[in-house]
């Protein structure tokens, strides 16, 4: 069933049924107001014919009218005397004879208050009351029409009704006028989705005249293109990279390899011409296991990494350990810093991904420091918060490319062409894994000697530190 279907029935339906429960409530209310009135005068009839017929006979009471509610003509009373037997002593106004007392066995014996009665007399509903009459058990009718109310019960019904109609048609135009309103919108959300699906990333929903809700979906649905479509432009750019990365080692390998084959060589010449091979391989292996690294950090879902228990110099050590031959090899000198409450274990998650991102700001920092040089890496903890940051004596980042350092494949303009420089994923994966741990990687512009990068970290709680260590 369509929206708008939906919409019209059921707003219509509520309507209809809030409609008729109201109307049939106050119709129900002002019959029981007008037949109270009525029974109001008959009680003060009925007593002031009872103090009469105890001093007279009926019959001498000649046929008399009332005025009824909400009636200006008078309407004619019916009056009954009955004995202790039940029969019809004496009355007034009924042709031939009043209904037998039998009818209503609670009138038998009424109270002073009266015993309601309804009856027929002829064509005619009536409405009466019946009273004692002294203690030798006579009962005294007393009765009128009960035609001015129910025709006026019958006239608001009817009346009723009109306004049901009315008002239940009205509801279900207005209904269906505001459901069209709202599937339209929805059905132009619903064109650019499958647009989208189809490919084409330069649909857009664009401004509504809907509810605020719907606008703020159709916003909603074009700030996600947007972040789709740069998703796309991403991520094509990374497959380019990344197929530009892996075809040019191969293509140097091949190319060796097709030089070696091309004469015969010595067993000297054949083996440099492998060990220049095995290098190409190496780097080769080296740009896919980053790839690899890069993707699976991506790919992880929230939740997914171990959840264990690490002090922020456990991972400065172990990183330590794993750059120290290549600075001992380009003989640069890697310092640590060690900040008060580091040794607590206060970080949750991978130790050895923590290890790896702080490793791959290090190559970096070494890298790019001069031989005699040195790199320093300091762990701090402020607050809710653990800092490690690494800094080294290098040229430093331009002003110029700050803003694209963490961009996969990226390479600075000195760094082009440089054989040590790898393959530009370094910081990319550092910021995944940092960002993974609830944390974040910066640079900091502040820093004038070189390249300042600082991971950034939540601390966990000490009592939360203390139970997941068994302390």
């Amino acid at each position: 069933m369509k929206l708008a279907t939906r919409v019209t029935l059921a707003v219509t339906t509520i309507t209809a049924v809030t409609l008729a429960t109201s109307f049939f409530a106050v119709s129900l209310s002002v019959y029981r107001s007008e037949r109270r009135e009525l029974d109001r005068i008959l009680l003060i009839r009925g007593q002031s014919l009872v103090e009469r017929a105890r001093s007279e006979h009926l019959s001498s009471v000649e046929e008399a009218f009332e005025v009824t509610p909400e009636r200006a003509e008078p309407t004619p009373r019916f009056v009954a005397l009955y004995g202790a037997d039940g029969r019809a002593l004496e009355f007034s106004g009924f042709h031939p004879a009043p209904p037998p007392l039998d009818e209503w066995p609670e009138a038998r014996v009424p109270t002073a208050e009266g015993v309601f009665v309804d009856f027929s007399e002829g064509q005619r509903d009536m409405r009466g009351v019946v009273l004692p009459v002294g203690s030798e058990g006579r009962v005294l009718l007393y009765a009128i029409s009960r035609a001015t109310i129910d025709s006026e019960w019958r006239f608001l019904n009817r009346a009723a009704s009109v306004v049901f109609l009315a008002a239940t048609l009205l509801a279900s135009v207005v209904a269906s006028w505001i459901a069209k309103r709202m599937s339209r919108d929805v059905q132009a959300v619903a064109s650019v989705a499958r647009a989208v699906a189809e490919g084409d990333l330069a649909a857009r929903v664009g401004p509504t005249g809907g509810a605020t809700e719907t606008r703020r979906l159709a916003a909603d649905i074009d700030h996600m293109i947007d972040q789709l479509g740069a998703l796309v432009v991403s991520q094509r750019t990374f497959v380019s990279h990344a197929a530009h990365e892996l075809r040019s080692p191969l293509a140097t390998i091949r190319g060796e390899l097709q030089l070696a084959l091309r004469r015969e060589r010595s067993a000297a010449e054949y083996r440099t011409a492998i060990e220049q091979a095995l290098g190409d391989v190496e780097a080769l292996a080296a740009v896919a296991e980053e790839l690899l690294v890069l993707a699976r950090t991506q790919a992880k879902p929230e939740g997914a990494r171990p959840d264990e228990l690490v002090s922020p110099a456990e991972v400065a050590r172990d990183t330590l350990h794993l750059v120290q031959g290549a600075a001992t090899d380009r003989g640069v000198s890697v310092r640590l810093h060690l900040g008060e409450g580091t040794e607590e274990r206060c970080l949750s998650g991978s130790p050895s991904e923590l290890a790896r991102a702080l490793r791959n700001l290090v190559d970096n920092a070494v890298t790019r420091t001069r031989a005699g040089g040195a790199v320093d890496l300091w762990v701090t903890r402020e607050g809710a918060r653990v800092g490690l940051a690494v800094e080294d004596e290098g040229r430093g980042v331009p002003p110029e490319e700050r803003g694209s350092i963490f961009e996969p494949f990226f390479r600075g303009s000195k760094d082009q062409g440089e054989a040590a420089s790898g393959a530009g994923l370094g910081l990319t994966i550092a910021r995944e894994i940092a960002r993974n741990h609830g944390g974040d990687v910066s640079l900091d512009t502040s820093y004038a000697r070189g390249a300042r990068f600082v991971v950034w970290l939540p601390s966990v709680p000490k009592t939360s530190a203390s139970e997941g260590s068994g302390v």
